[in-house]
C-alpha cells in the first residue's frame, strides 16, 4: 500500500508540478527541487511523483519514445507531444470524432481514456526553419 502521509518531500514535489505551466518530468522535478533542497535524492522524488498519482492529486501523461511527465490538471483533456523534443502539452478538443463511436462500438466498460496528438511544437518549427 502507498504511503499517504503528507511528508514536507511529497509537498515539494507537488508544489513544482502544480506551480508547473508545462507537464514536468520527473528529472525536471528533481531539478527544480534540489536547488532549493540538494539533500533530497532523485529516488524520493520520483516516489513522491508516483504516490501523488496513485493518490490522484496530480496526473501522469504517459508519452512516446521519451521519459513520463505530470500533470497539475486532473480534469479529462487531452495532450500534444511534439515528436522532436518530446514536450508534452494540454490541447483543447472542440469536437468529438470517431474515436466515441469506436470507443462504444468495443463492448468494454470504458473508465479513462487518454488520447495522445503528435506533432512538432513551434520553436521546433523555428529551430528547423533556421536550418533549412
Amino acid at each position: 500500500m502507498k504511503d499517504k502521509r503528507q511528508t514536507i518531500q511529497k509537498n515539494l514535489v507537488l508544489n513544482v508540478v502544480r506551480a508547473s505551466d508545462n507537464h514536468p518530468s520527473a528529472e525536471e522535478v528533481y531539478q527544480i527541487v534540489v536547488k532549493d533542497h540538494p539533500s533530497i535524492s532523485r529516488s524520493t522524488v520520483y516516489r513522491n511523483l508516483h504516490n501523488l498519482v496513485d493518490e490522484k492529486q496530480i496526473r501522469l501523461v504517459q508519452v512516446l519514445n521519451g521519459p513520463e511527465h505530470f500533470d497539475k490538471t486532473l480534469a479529462m483533456h487531452y495532450h500534444i507531444q511534439c515528436t522532436e523534443c518530446n514536450r508534452a502539452s494540454d490541447i483543447v478538443v472542440r469536437t468529438a470524432n470517431d474515436s466515441e463511436t469506436i470507443v462504444e462500438s468495443s463492448g468494454y466498460l470504458v473508465k479513462s481514456k487518454e488520447i495522445l496528438y503528435l506533432g512538432i511544437c513551434p520553436d521546433c518549427q523555428e529551430k528547423i526553419k533556421k536550418l533549412e
